[in-house]
Protein backbone atom coordinates (compact mmCIF):
# COMPACT_ATOMS: atom_id res chain seq x y z
CA UNK A 1 0.00 0.00 0.00
CA UNK A 2 1.28 3.43 -0.90
CA UNK A 3 1.64 5.85 2.00
CA UNK A 4 3.58 8.86 0.73
CA UNK A 5 6.17 10.40 3.00
CA UNK A 6 5.21 13.95 3.88
CA UNK A 7 7.14 16.17 1.52
CA UNK A 8 7.76 18.77 4.22
CA UNK A 9 9.49 16.17 6.40
CA UNK A 10 12.02 15.32 3.72
CA UNK A 11 13.79 18.64 3.71
CA UNK A 12 13.92 17.95 -0.01
CA UNK A 13 14.39 20.75 -2.49
CA UNK A 14 16.35 21.75 -5.51
CA UNK A 15 19.49 23.70 -4.68
CA UNK A 16 18.89 27.43 -4.45
CA UNK A 17 19.83 29.44 -7.52
CA UNK A 18 19.61 33.07 -8.50
CA UNK A 19 16.07 33.44 -9.81
CA UNK A 20 15.69 34.73 -13.34
CA UNK A 21 14.34 38.23 -13.41
CA UNK A 22 10.69 38.77 -14.16
CA UNK A 23 11.75 40.73 -17.22
CA UNK A 24 13.82 37.82 -18.59
CA UNK A 25 10.95 35.39 -18.10
CA UNK A 26 8.52 37.81 -19.69
CA UNK A 27 10.80 38.21 -22.70
CA UNK A 28 11.13 34.42 -22.92
CA UNK A 29 7.35 33.95 -22.95
CA UNK A 30 6.92 36.73 -25.50
CA UNK A 31 9.46 35.02 -27.76
CA UNK A 32 7.53 31.78 -27.40
CA UNK A 33 4.30 33.50 -28.42
CA UNK A 34 6.00 35.22 -31.35
CA UNK A 35 7.42 31.96 -32.69
CA UNK A 36 4.11 30.14 -32.22
CA UNK A 37 2.30 32.86 -34.15
CA UNK A 38 4.93 32.75 -36.89
CA UNK A 39 4.56 28.99 -37.26
CA UNK A 40 0.79 29.33 -37.53
CA UNK A 41 0.87 32.30 -39.90
CA UNK A 42 3.33 30.65 -42.27
CA UNK A 43 1.32 27.45 -42.36
CA UNK A 44 -1.98 29.30 -42.80
CA UNK A 45 -0.54 31.18 -45.77
CA UNK A 46 0.78 27.95 -47.23
CA UNK A 47 -2.63 26.35 -46.83
CA UNK A 48 -4.31 29.27 -48.64
CA UNK A 49 -1.72 29.20 -51.43
CA UNK A 50 -2.28 25.47 -51.89
CA UNK A 51 -5.99 26.04 -52.41
CA UNK A 52 -6.90 23.56 -49.69
CA UNK A 53 -9.69 24.23 -47.21
CA UNK A 54 -8.41 21.59 -44.79
CA UNK A 55 -4.79 20.55 -44.31
CA UNK A 56 -3.60 17.13 -45.32
CA UNK A 57 -2.71 14.88 -42.42
CA UNK A 58 0.90 13.92 -41.81
CA UNK A 59 1.77 10.20 -41.89
CA UNK A 60 2.04 8.71 -38.39
CA UNK A 61 4.65 6.30 -37.07
CA UNK A 62 6.08 5.35 -33.68
CA UNK A 63 9.25 7.39 -34.13
CA UNK A 64 10.31 8.96 -37.42
CA UNK A 65 10.32 6.14 -39.95
CA UNK A 66 14.05 6.26 -40.69
CA UNK A 67 17.07 4.72 -38.97
CA UNK A 68 18.35 7.50 -36.68
CA UNK A 69 21.89 6.15 -36.46
CA UNK A 70 22.97 4.20 -39.55
CA UNK A 71 26.56 3.31 -40.42
CA UNK A 72 28.75 6.09 -41.84
CA UNK A 73 28.70 4.53 -45.31
CA UNK A 74 24.96 5.10 -45.57
CA UNK A 75 25.42 8.87 -45.65
CA UNK A 76 27.21 8.57 -49.00
CA UNK A 77 24.04 7.20 -50.59
CA UNK A 78 21.25 8.93 -52.46
CA UNK A 79 18.80 7.53 -49.94
CA UNK A 80 20.42 9.53 -47.14
CA UNK A 81 19.87 12.72 -49.13
CA UNK A 82 16.31 11.65 -49.89
CA UNK A 83 15.58 11.26 -46.17
CA UNK A 84 17.37 14.52 -45.36
CA UNK A 85 15.18 16.39 -47.86
CA UNK A 86 12.04 14.88 -46.35
CA UNK A 87 13.27 15.90 -42.87
CA UNK A 88 13.80 19.47 -44.06
CA UNK A 89 10.31 19.57 -45.52
CA UNK A 90 8.89 18.91 -42.03
CA UNK A 91 11.01 21.51 -40.25
CA UNK A 92 8.81 24.18 -38.73
CA UNK A 93 9.37 27.86 -39.53
CA UNK A 94 10.64 28.21 -35.96
CA UNK A 95 13.23 25.51 -36.61
CA UNK A 96 12.17 22.25 -34.93
CA UNK A 97 10.28 19.05 -35.62
CA UNK A 98 7.33 17.10 -34.33
CA UNK A 99 7.33 13.51 -33.08
CA UNK A 100 5.55 10.36 -34.24
CA UNK A 101 5.65 11.63 -37.82
CA UNK A 102 6.95 9.43 -40.63
CA UNK A 103 9.76 11.27 -42.40
CA UNK A 104 10.79 8.38 -44.64
CA UNK A 105 8.03 8.33 -47.26
CA UNK A 106 7.99 11.51 -49.32
CA UNK A 107 8.52 15.23 -48.80
CA UNK A 108 5.72 17.13 -47.10
CA UNK A 109 3.28 18.60 -49.57
CA UNK A 110 2.09 22.23 -49.46
CA UNK A 111 -0.78 22.42 -47.03
CA UNK A 112 0.17 19.19 -45.26
CA UNK A 113 0.51 19.25 -41.48
CA UNK A 114 4.01 19.53 -40.07
CA UNK A 115 3.34 16.65 -37.70
CA UNK A 116 0.65 14.31 -36.47
CA UNK A 117 0.31 16.13 -33.13
CA UNK A 118 -0.09 19.81 -33.85
CA UNK A 119 0.20 20.77 -30.19
CA UNK A 120 3.61 19.13 -30.07
CA UNK A 121 5.20 21.21 -32.82
CA UNK A 122 8.10 21.58 -32.31
CA UNK A 123 9.10 19.27 -29.46
CA UNK A 124 12.16 17.69 -27.87
CA UNK A 125 10.15 14.71 -26.65
CA UNK A 126 11.06 11.19 -27.80
CA UNK A 127 14.21 12.45 -29.49
CA UNK A 128 12.40 14.88 -31.80
CA UNK A 129 14.51 17.76 -33.15
CA UNK A 130 17.79 16.32 -31.79
CA UNK A 131 17.42 13.20 -33.96
CA UNK A 132 16.85 15.33 -37.06
CA UNK A 133 19.85 17.49 -36.24
CA UNK A 134 22.22 14.54 -36.06
CA UNK A 135 20.90 13.03 -39.30
CA UNK A 136 21.11 16.29 -41.26
CA UNK A 137 24.59 17.02 -39.92
CA UNK A 138 25.94 13.64 -40.94
CA UNK A 139 24.34 13.98 -44.37
CA UNK A 140 25.86 17.44 -44.83
CA UNK A 141 29.33 16.18 -43.95
CA UNK A 142 29.27 13.76 -46.87
CA UNK A 143 27.24 15.71 -49.41
CA UNK A 144 28.24 19.29 -48.54
CA UNK A 145 24.72 20.34 -49.52
CA UNK A 146 24.25 23.80 -47.93
CA UNK A 147 20.57 23.42 -47.10
CA UNK A 148 21.34 20.56 -44.69
CA UNK A 149 23.80 22.70 -42.72
CA UNK A 150 21.33 25.58 -42.75
CA UNK A 151 18.62 23.33 -41.35
CA UNK A 152 20.94 22.23 -38.55
CA UNK A 153 21.87 25.78 -37.60
CA UNK A 154 18.21 26.85 -37.56
CA UNK A 155 17.39 23.98 -35.23
CA UNK A 156 20.29 24.73 -32.87
CA UNK A 157 19.17 28.35 -32.70
CA UNK A 158 15.69 27.17 -31.74
CA UNK A 159 17.13 24.97 -28.97
CA UNK A 160 18.97 27.94 -27.52
CA UNK A 161 15.88 30.12 -27.81
CA UNK A 162 13.90 27.42 -26.00
CA UNK A 163 16.24 27.43 -23.01
CA UNK A 164 14.74 28.97 -19.91
CA UNK A 165 16.68 31.83 -18.32
CA UNK A 166 17.61 29.38 -15.54
CA UNK A 167 19.23 27.02 -18.08
CA UNK A 168 16.65 24.23 -18.27
CA UNK A 169 14.57 23.20 -21.27
CA UNK A 170 10.83 22.57 -21.59
CA UNK A 171 9.50 19.57 -23.46
CA UNK A 172 7.99 21.74 -26.22
CA UNK A 173 8.92 25.11 -27.64
CA UNK A 174 7.10 27.28 -28.44
CA UNK A 175 5.45 26.60 -25.10
CA UNK A 176 2.17 24.69 -25.22
CA UNK A 177 1.16 24.74 -21.55
CA UNK A 178 0.68 22.12 -18.85
CA UNK A 179 3.41 19.65 -18.00
CA UNK A 180 5.01 20.30 -21.41
CA UNK A 181 6.34 23.58 -19.97
CA UNK A 182 8.23 21.89 -17.12
CA UNK A 183 11.98 21.44 -17.28
CA UNK A 184 11.98 17.96 -18.75
CA UNK A 185 14.38 15.10 -18.11
CA UNK A 186 11.70 12.54 -19.00
CA UNK A 187 12.52 10.43 -22.06
CA UNK A 188 16.03 11.91 -21.90
CA UNK A 189 15.02 15.31 -23.28
CA UNK A 190 17.53 17.38 -21.27
CA UNK A 191 20.31 14.88 -21.84
CA UNK A 192 19.77 14.79 -25.61
CA UNK A 193 19.69 18.59 -25.83
CA UNK A 194 22.87 18.94 -23.80
CA UNK A 195 24.64 16.51 -26.14
CA UNK A 196 23.75 18.64 -29.15
CA UNK A 197 24.70 21.92 -27.50
CA UNK A 198 28.00 20.51 -26.21
CA UNK A 199 28.96 19.31 -29.69
CA UNK A 200 27.95 22.68 -31.16
CA UNK A 201 29.90 24.58 -28.51
CA UNK A 202 33.06 22.68 -29.40
CA UNK A 203 32.34 22.45 -33.14
CA UNK A 204 32.83 18.75 -32.68
CA UNK A 205 31.96 16.16 -35.29
CA UNK A 206 29.38 15.97 -36.77
CA UNK A 207 28.74 19.66 -35.96
CA UNK A 208 32.22 20.92 -36.89
CA UNK A 209 30.75 23.01 -39.72
CA UNK A 210 28.64 25.40 -37.67
CA UNK A 211 29.69 29.03 -37.54
CA UNK A 212 32.08 30.30 -34.85
CA UNK A 213 29.39 32.78 -33.78
CA UNK A 214 26.84 30.03 -33.21
CA UNK A 215 29.46 27.96 -31.40
CA UNK A 216 30.12 30.84 -29.02
CA UNK A 217 26.40 31.12 -28.28
CA UNK A 218 26.32 27.38 -27.70
CA UNK A 219 29.16 27.64 -25.19
CA UNK A 220 27.10 30.04 -23.11
CA UNK A 221 24.01 27.86 -23.52
CA UNK A 222 25.88 24.76 -22.42
CA UNK A 223 27.24 26.47 -19.31
CA UNK A 224 23.70 27.53 -18.40
CA UNK A 225 22.43 24.00 -19.05
CA UNK A 226 25.02 22.45 -16.75
CA UNK A 227 24.12 24.97 -14.06
CA UNK A 228 20.49 23.90 -14.41
CA UNK A 229 21.59 20.28 -13.99
CA UNK A 230 23.34 21.19 -10.75
CA UNK A 231 20.43 23.28 -9.54
CA UNK A 232 17.79 20.61 -10.19
CA UNK A 233 19.62 17.67 -8.63
CA UNK A 234 17.27 16.70 -5.82
CA UNK A 235 18.66 17.16 -2.32
CA UNK A 236 17.27 15.20 0.63
CA UNK A 237 18.42 16.09 4.15
CA UNK A 238 21.37 17.98 2.68
CA UNK A 239 22.48 15.10 0.45
CA UNK A 240 22.38 15.10 -3.35
CA UNK A 241 20.49 12.24 -5.00
CA UNK A 242 19.46 12.16 -8.68
CA UNK A 243 16.91 14.07 -10.77
CA UNK A 244 13.15 14.11 -11.23
CA UNK A 245 11.48 13.39 -14.53
CA UNK A 246 10.19 16.96 -14.57
CA UNK A 247 10.96 20.07 -12.53
CA UNK A 248 8.96 23.24 -12.15
CA UNK A 249 10.40 25.96 -14.33
CA UNK A 250 10.32 28.59 -11.58
CA UNK A 251 11.03 26.78 -8.27
CA UNK A 252 13.03 23.92 -9.88
CA UNK A 253 11.30 21.45 -7.55
CA UNK A 254 10.45 17.98 -8.94
CA UNK A 255 6.84 17.65 -10.04
CA UNK A 256 4.51 15.09 -11.56
CA UNK A 257 3.44 15.14 -15.21
CA UNK A 258 0.70 12.84 -16.49
CA UNK A 259 -1.55 11.20 -13.89
CA UNK A 260 0.45 7.97 -13.92
CA UNK A 261 3.81 9.78 -13.59
CA UNK A 262 4.20 10.69 -9.89
CA UNK A 263 6.54 13.16 -8.27
CA UNK A 264 9.62 11.00 -7.91
CA UNK A 265 13.28 10.47 -8.70
CA UNK A 266 13.72 9.27 -12.28
CA UNK A 267 16.38 6.59 -12.55
CA UNK A 268 16.56 5.89 -16.29
CA UNK A 269 16.75 9.55 -17.27
CA UNK A 270 19.22 10.32 -14.48
CA UNK A 271 21.46 7.46 -15.59
CA UNK A 272 21.44 8.68 -19.20
CA UNK A 273 22.30 12.17 -17.98
CA UNK A 274 25.17 10.98 -15.77
CA UNK A 275 26.51 8.83 -18.60
CA UNK A 276 26.81 11.99 -20.70
CA UNK A 277 28.26 14.08 -17.85
CA UNK A 278 30.98 11.47 -17.36
CA UNK A 279 32.18 12.05 -20.95
CA UNK A 280 33.04 15.71 -20.32
CA UNK A 281 36.77 16.35 -20.37
CA UNK A 282 37.12 18.92 -17.60
CA UNK A 283 34.19 18.72 -15.16
CA UNK A 284 34.06 21.36 -12.45
CA UNK A 285 34.34 20.37 -8.80
CA UNK A 286 30.60 20.94 -8.43
CA UNK A 287 29.89 18.64 -11.35
CA UNK A 288 32.23 15.98 -10.00
CA UNK A 289 30.32 16.07 -6.72
CA UNK A 290 27.01 15.78 -8.56
CA UNK A 291 28.21 12.77 -10.56
CA UNK A 292 29.62 11.05 -7.50
CA UNK A 293 26.45 11.64 -5.51
CA UNK A 294 24.31 10.20 -8.30
CA UNK A 295 26.57 7.16 -8.52
CA UNK A 296 26.30 6.62 -4.78
CA UNK A 297 22.51 6.82 -4.97
CA UNK A 298 22.41 4.26 -7.77
CA UNK A 299 24.74 1.97 -5.84
CA UNK A 300 22.62 2.19 -2.69
CA UNK A 301 19.27 1.54 -4.39
CA UNK A 302 19.84 -1.34 -6.79
CA UNK A 303 17.45 -4.28 -6.70
CA UNK A 304 18.69 -7.86 -6.97
CA UNK A 305 16.78 -11.07 -7.33
CA UNK A 306 13.97 -9.42 -9.29
CA UNK A 307 13.18 -9.43 -13.01
CA UNK A 308 10.82 -7.24 -15.05
CA UNK A 309 9.70 -9.53 -17.85
CA UNK A 310 6.81 -10.92 -19.91
CA UNK A 311 4.61 -13.69 -18.55
CA UNK A 312 3.21 -16.52 -20.70
CA UNK A 313 0.38 -14.24 -21.85
CA UNK A 314 2.74 -11.46 -22.91
CA UNK A 315 2.02 -9.14 -19.96
CA UNK A 316 4.69 -7.32 -17.97
CA UNK A 317 5.28 -8.75 -14.51
CA UNK A 318 7.81 -8.24 -11.73
CA UNK A 319 8.95 -11.64 -10.51
CA UNK A 320 11.47 -12.99 -8.02
CA UNK A 321 14.40 -14.59 -9.82
CA UNK A 322 17.56 -15.64 -7.99
CA UNK A 323 20.65 -14.05 -9.51
CA UNK A 324 18.71 -11.48 -11.51
CA UNK A 325 19.54 -7.81 -11.46
CA UNK A 326 20.47 -5.25 -10.71
CA UNK A 327 17.43 -3.26 -11.76
CA UNK A 328 15.94 -0.05 -10.46
CA UNK A 329 12.41 1.27 -10.27
CA UNK A 330 11.86 3.79 -13.09
CA UNK A 331 10.44 6.15 -10.44
CA UNK A 332 11.56 6.13 -6.81
CA UNK A 333 9.84 7.93 -3.97
CA UNK A 334 11.76 10.94 -2.75
CA UNK A 335 13.02 10.19 0.73
CA UNK A 336 12.37 6.46 1.04
CA UNK A 337 13.81 5.68 -2.42
CA UNK A 338 11.22 2.93 -2.82
CA UNK A 339 10.07 2.21 -6.39
CA UNK A 340 6.65 3.74 -7.06
CA UNK A 341 4.25 3.31 -9.98
CA UNK A 342 1.17 5.23 -11.08
CA UNK A 343 -2.12 4.55 -12.81
CA UNK A 344 -4.33 6.63 -15.08
CA UNK A 345 -6.66 7.47 -12.19
CA UNK A 346 -3.81 9.32 -10.47
CA UNK A 347 -3.27 6.65 -7.82
CA UNK A 348 0.28 5.81 -6.77
CA UNK A 349 1.41 2.35 -5.63
CA UNK A 350 4.49 0.59 -4.34
CA UNK A 351 3.41 -2.70 -5.96
CA UNK A 352 3.41 -2.67 -9.77
CA UNK A 353 0.97 -5.59 -9.79
CA UNK A 354 -1.68 -3.33 -8.20
CA UNK A 355 -2.04 -1.03 -11.20
CA UNK A 356 -4.12 -1.65 -14.30
CA UNK A 357 -2.82 -4.12 -16.85
CA UNK A 358 -2.92 -1.37 -19.50
CA UNK A 359 -0.47 0.77 -17.54
CA UNK A 360 1.63 -2.19 -16.42
CA UNK A 361 2.10 -3.21 -20.05
CA UNK A 362 2.32 0.31 -21.44
CA UNK A 363 5.14 1.82 -19.40
CA UNK A 364 8.75 0.95 -18.56
CA UNK A 365 8.42 0.74 -14.77
CA UNK A 366 11.84 -0.84 -14.21
CA UNK A 367 15.20 -0.22 -15.83
CA UNK A 368 18.76 -1.52 -15.82
CA UNK A 369 20.33 1.66 -17.24
CA UNK A 370 22.08 2.70 -13.99
CA UNK A 371 24.15 -0.49 -14.19
CA UNK A 372 26.28 1.25 -16.83
CA UNK A 373 27.08 4.01 -14.35
CA UNK A 374 28.19 1.51 -11.74
CA UNK A 375 30.40 -0.17 -14.34
CA UNK A 376 31.99 3.01 -15.72
CA UNK A 377 32.33 5.02 -12.52
CA UNK A 378 35.58 3.47 -11.22
CA UNK A 379 37.47 4.46 -14.38
CA UNK A 380 35.91 7.92 -14.34
CA UNK A 381 36.71 8.51 -10.66
CA UNK A 382 40.30 7.36 -11.11
CA UNK A 383 40.68 9.99 -13.83
CA UNK A 384 38.85 12.90 -12.22
CA UNK A 385 38.84 12.50 -8.43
Amino acid sequence: MYRPIAFTLLLCSALPVAAATDQALQQYRELSQTLAQKDQQVFSQELRDSGREQPLEAPPTKRFGFDPNPEDAYFHTDDAKRIADIILSYQTPSGGWSKRTDMSLEPRQPGQMLGVEKHYIPTFDNGATTTQIWFLARTYNTSKTPRYAQGVERAIKLIMQAQYPNGGWPQNFPLTGGYHDYITYNDEAMGKLLRVIEAAANRREPLQFISPELAKQAQDSFAQGIQAVLDTQVVVDGKRTIWGAQHEADTLAPINARKFEPVALATAESAELVEFLMTLDAPSDALKQAISAAHDWFAANQLHGLAWEKDKDGHNVLVKKPGAGPIWGRFCEIGSNKPVVGDRDGSVHYDVMEISQERRDGYAWYTDKPAEILKDYPEWSAKHL
